[in-house]
């Protein structure tokens, strides 16, 4: 895989801050729909039984206000999550309204391991073992071949993680699990999730595939914080496999990792939305259906790889919707905007703006207990015009970037003005002020009294910009190059560097540093 395997929708490239990246994707990207829209938006906070805290935000357009918990919103009911929440309630829920579910019994904290043991092995294997109520796949045991392996999961789970309600269910064949999401009775496309692998290339250890593999999943937005571990059961799976971490893996051969498909624990997210049949829709739908007041829902279905047909193994209230704006592989689909139509059917048609806000900034609060909640100041209403303009001269080492900033703060104007590796200045301004935009131009040719700028060449910019205007790191500069320093060491060497290039002597010496044989001399030295 390359970072040319990603395909991202246009609005989200570049637009999601670290701290909407990972778990909390679905927050971020339902809220910054809302607000790119003009819909008043505030982050709050509640804490749980445990006093940890949960974000929580809500959106409000004129009279109308809704709150959110990730991508459920206040139109599913109360009765609905708890339902979701209880694996045992919902499967009896689906059983119902006939909606194929595995075969399988609930088992209070009060019976024992052996009792469990007993009703499993009159069930037959190969066999599930789940918790009662989790999330992520924890403590999940899929296709247990036989009582000796279950005989210690048993207990793992309700000991160890402290699940003790469970679920022994029949293993379905086949390997295919699909997530759909239905939003109002409607389908609005599945994923496939695929356990952690790696595909071999004939040169790589299994070790080092797991590390390539992750770096791919660190560019992308969902993922950045779902890396495959290398813990008992990778290993196990991969001795599984007739191999050891440090074996090449011949070019073309997939092992899988894990079992389990979860994405937290380094699972594949495929679109398959073009490949649902209309069979596993209408499951879909009527495992939604059959849930009261159950308005959005993310349904895992199992899929048989011998006749397609599916059985419900899940179904989610809060759907995760990173795999499917962000997928490892095929068609990004834009459910953010789907939920906030659902929600504000009236903006649909809104211009939505290319902005987006510093998530980071606006949590910090929230996560320190400073303050109970932060609303966002509106987006500008109507379309946003955007102009990239290059500068070249004497432009860096002479606060012009810093000069730039209090000219585009002064006009209301958004973007960034960065230094880049060949001496020039960019700079980019946005806003709903066509004029103030072009205008600004003018500013750029200036500069503060030491810049002297030689030449200026502009272009249209679309893509997502930060609100406010910021100075960016300087491109010449790689911090990299400096890991082992503090912050404060390293802006001193910055501040050093500059002084440095602005120097007369060095100035003077540019012919000299140019020759290519003195630079070999001096290598040689």
């Amino acid at each position: 895989m390359s970072e040319t395997d990603y395909k991202w929708l246009p609005h989200l490239e570049g637009a999601v801050p670290k701290a909407g990246q990972g778990k909390r994707i679905s927050t971020y990207t339902l809220a910054l729909e809302g607000w790119r829209r003009g819909i008043r938006l505030r982050f709050y906070c509640v804490t749980d039984e445990e006093n940890k805290l949960k974000l929580r935000y809500s959106l409000k357009y004129k009279e109308k206000e809704h709150h959110f918990a990730l991508s459920m919103g206040d139109k599913v009911t109360d009765q609905a999550f708890d339902i979701c929440d209880d694996k045992d309630l919902t499967k009896k829920y689906l059983e119902k309204a006939d909606v194929p579910v595995p075969k399988g019994e609930k088992f209070s904290s009060d019976a024992t391991d052996e009792e469990i043991l007993e009703y499993a092995n009159s069930l037959g294997y190969p066999l599930v073992l789940k918790p009662v109520s989790a999330n992520g796949g924890k403590g999940v045991f899929a296709n247990i071949q036989n009582e000796e392996y279950l005989k210690e999961a048993i207990p793992y789970v309700r000991n160890e993680l402290g699940y003790e309600e469970v679920i022994i269910e029949t293993h379905i064949p086949g390997e295919k699990e699909f997530r759909v999401i239905v939003l109002n009775n409607r389908v609005l496309g599945a994923m496939h999730r695929i356990p952690a692998n790696v595909v071999g290339d004939g040169k790589q250890t299994i070790r080092e595939l797991i590390a390539s593999k992750n770096a791919f999943r660190k560019q992308n937005p969902h993922l950045t914080s779902r890396m495959i571990n290398i813990d008992k059961e990778v290993i196990y799976m991969v001795e599984e496999a007739g191999y050891t971490l440090e074996s090449v893996l011949e070019e073309g051969k997939r092992i899988f990792l894990r079992v389990q498909s979860n994405l937290s624990n380094g699972g594949d997210s495929v679109d398959v939305t073009n490949d649902l049949s209309p069979e596993l829709r209408d499951i879909a739908i009527k495992a939604t259906k059959a849930i009261p007041g159950l308005a959005q829902s993310g349904v895992d279905i199992l899929v048989n790889d011998e006749d397609g047909s599916g059985v419900v193994i899940e179904v989610n209230s809060r759907p995760g919707l990173g795999g499917h704006l962000f997928p490892m592989e095929g068609t990004p689909r834009d459910f953010a905007k789907e939920f906030i139509d659902f929600y504000f059917p009236e903006t649909a048609d809104f211009e939505r703006s290319t902005l987006y806000f510093d998530f980071n900034s606006i949590i910090a609060p929230l996560k320190s207990r400073s303050v109970n909640m932060v609303e966002v100041a509106l987006a500008p209403a109507g379309k946003i015009y955007g102009k990239k303009y290059s500068v070249s001269g004497q432009v860096q080492g002479v606060g012009f970037r810093k000069w730039i900033k209090n000219e585009a703060l002064k006009r209301g104007l958004h973007g960034f003005a960065k230094n880049e590796a060949d001496g020039t200045v960019s700079i980019v301004v946005v806003s709903d002020n066509k004029k103030k935009v072009n205008k600004f131009k003018k500013y750029c040719t200036k500069g503060p009294e030491l810049a002297e700028v030689v030449d200026i060449t502009e272009q249209e910019w679309t893509k997502p910009i930060r609100l406010g205007f910021r100075v960016m790191t300087d491109a010449n500069l790689k911090l990299g190059d400096f890991s082992d320093l503090s912050m404060s060491e390293y802006k001193k060497i910055a501040k050093e560097y500059h002084k440095i290039l602005n120097s007369t002597s060095w100035k003077v010496t540019e012919p000299i540093r140019n020759t290519k044989d003195t630079i070999k001399k001096l290598v040689k030295k």
